[in-house]
Order: structure tokens, then sequence, then C-alpha cells
């Protein structure tokens, strides 16, 4: 108990330390450790409320830690501790990404923590595609995945993530795609029979030329700008579906998904523009729908 009090007196302005030591060992004589703790803190609180003033030449570190651990079912946890300045950053992107989707696919039905764990996807994809980010071993930052031939054709099995990491042979085809997760397609005996390249997915002529064409997530209703988005084989190349033009469509990480496992098709239509058809409890008679909402080029016809 007297190194607490000796801790507090060390940071009392001297002019006040007399009275603050006096009121502290009077307090002492009846009360317990933690207290007189409590009280030496409300004394420095009342006495120089804004605390010690900083060194000018000493330099300013924001406080922030960050923990990430992987647990044995395979899911991640998160957690930090972040100065307020950080945290107003983050809170604003991750709110401008956990917006309601509005789509012709119907309601947005996901809770807000949801809403945040899908727009802190999206915002590690906007990271990992940006080209500042720091190399790691002459590459940019990727991730591998494993799967077998016939699970990456038939979408049913499972593909090995990384070093420790599992995910379903169906999510491998969505990544396959478009993606920093590169693929390493295995054959009978575990024989690499593909190993793929970044450039050899979608080059960045091509996917300019995705971005001039459907000026965001093509899928109606989706607001998405060309940076939130992928491409996406109309025909997997899995399926011998070629890399090009009229193969490719631009979607959001969503709406990719949304491609890969449910009724809805998309296919480019006469005038080389992408248009979608609704799995039949939508609308039975399948019409085609496109986005309306991106600006085409002031040049287009």
């Amino acid at each position: 108990m007297i190194d607490t009090i000796v801790d507090v007196l060390t940071h009392v302005p001297v002019e006040h330390r007399d009275s603050a030591e006096e009121n502290l060992l009077t307090f002492a004589e009846e009360a317990g450790h933690k207290q007189v703790a409590a009280l030496g803190a409300r004394i420095l609180a009342h006495l120089d409320p804004d605390g010690r003033e900083p060194d000018a030449a000493e330099p300013v570190v924001p406080a922030r830690e960050l923990f990430l651990r992987r647990k044995r079912t395979g899911m991640w946890e998160l957690n930090g501790t972040f100065d307020d300045e950080t945290g107003t950053r983050a809170s604003a992107l991750l709110d401008a990404l956990a917006e309601r989707r509005t789509t012709d696919e119907g309601p947005d039905f996901r809770t807000l923590p949801q809403r945040y764990g899908d727009a802190f996807s999206d915002a590690l994809d906007l990271a990992l595609n940006s080209p500042d980010l720091p190399m790691q071993a002459g590459e940019r930052a990727h991730v591998m995945v494993a799967v077998s031939l016939e699970d990456l054709k038939s979408g049913v099995g499972r593909a090995t993530l990384g070093d420790t990491g599992e995910m379903t042979a169906a999510e491998a085809r969505v990544h396959a795609c478009d993606s920093m997760i590169i693929p390493a397609v295995l054959g009978e005996k575990s024989e690499p029979l593909n190993l793929g390249r970044l450039r050899r997915l979608i080059s960045a002529g091509l996917r300019r030329a995705l971005f001039l064409r459907d000026r965001g997530c093509a899928f109606p209703g989706c607001h998405r700008p060309p940076r939130h988005c992928q491409g996406h084989h109309i025909r997997h190349w899995a399926d011998g579906g070629p890399t090009d033009l009229n193969n490719l469509v631009l979607l959001c990480a969503h709406h990719h998904r949304l491609m890969h496992r449910s009724g809805w098709e998309v296919r480019i239509a006469p005038d080389g523009l992408p248009e979608f058809l609704p799995p039949t409890f939508i609308d039975k008679r399948r019409k085609p729908r496109r986005n309306s909402l991106h600006e085409p080029l002031p040049f287009a016809a």
C-alpha cells in the first residue's frame, strides 16, 4: 500500500503533494489497497485531468493491437484495440461496405454483425487487389488452394486452403475464376496438373475492358463499383470456358458466389452486354434482366 501512495505522490504537482499525502495516509488507516489506489486515481484526475504534457521531442505512438487466431473448427477469431483515429477510419470503411443490398435477388435479411463481417471480407479483397500492397518473397500477397480436377469440375468435395485451412470445392470454383487465391489443380495421384498464375486468369488489359463494358457489378440492382468486383467465367475455365471478354462478366464478391450456387444464370446478349436470367421461383418466364444503375460511357451507342 505504501508503494501505491508513493507512486501517486510522484505524479501529484508539488504544490498539492502535502495535502494529497495527508488524505491518502488518513484514508489508508481504514481502507484497503484497492480503495487507496482508487482514491489516488481520483486525486490525480482532479489535479491534472489532461495528464502529463507530452515531450515535444517524444514521438506519439498510437495504441493499436490486433489478435487473429484460427480455431480448431476452422473459424477465425479477431479482436483488437485501436486509437480513436484508427477506429473512426475503420468504422467509416465498414459502414460504407456494410450497406444493405437492394438488388433483384430479394430483400437483405443480414444482421448488422453479419453485414460488418461481409464488409470486412470485402475490405480484405480491396487491400489484396491494391497495386501498392507490399511484396512477399518477390510476389504479391496470395493464398494457394489445392483441389483435385474432378472435385473442381463437379464442385463436390474439399480443397486445401493455404497451410492448414480447408474450403469446399464449390468455393474453390468461385476463387478459380478470378482471385488472389491461386488454384493448384491436382490429378488422381496428387500430381500438379495446372498451377494457376495470377495473370493467367484475367490479364490487366482484359480487366480494363471488363471495367469499361460493365462499369461495376453487372448483377441487376447492384451498385458496387469496378474496384469491388471480380471477373466471373460464364462457362467455367475448368469446363473448358475461355478467358475472353465474351465469356466474362464483372461481379461483386456476393453476387459472384450467388451465380455459382443459385438458379441465376448469366449470358452475353447479341449487343455484347451481359444479361441475367432469374430462377423460376422469382420469375416463371425467366425474363432477362440487366443492371441499369451504372452510367454507360458518354460515347457509347
